[in-house]
């Protein structure tokens, strides 16, 4: 499937304006431009801006994110483990966070 800079953005949950911006920055570059003009992003551009996105809920920088999306070493199927790994604990901090505000309201009757 192909999406085009404002469907991604719909997709993605991020603005047409960042797409481009990622685009101007070489992190993210569309598959093709059409004969419009319109930047035309494929499956694996799409997959691409998962791990940008995912990076970026991690507070790493743009810089810092191309480096590891270009580097020899980047391996699509461990980084998805590894953010896999990461959103588990992540959720269970959470939970933690949950559970210890939930006693802190039953014990001190806020």
């Amino acid at each position: 499937m192909e999406y085009t800079v404002a469907k991604l953005s719909r997709l993605a949950g991020v603005s047409t304006r960042t797409l481009r911006y990622y685009d101007e920055i070489g992190i993210l570059k569309p598959a093709r431009i059409n004969s419009s003009g319109y930047r035309i992003y494929g499956r694996n551009e799409v997959d691409r801006l998962q791990q940008i996105m995912f990076y970026r809920e991690l507070g790493v920088s743009l810089e810092a994110i191309k480096d590891i999306l270009t580097s020899d070493k980047f391996d699509m199927a461990t980084a998805l483990k590894s953010h896999h790994e990461q959103l588990l604990a992540k959720r269970e901090q959470i939970y933690l966070y949950c559970y210890s505000c939930s006693c802190y309201n039953i014990n001190n009757q806020l």
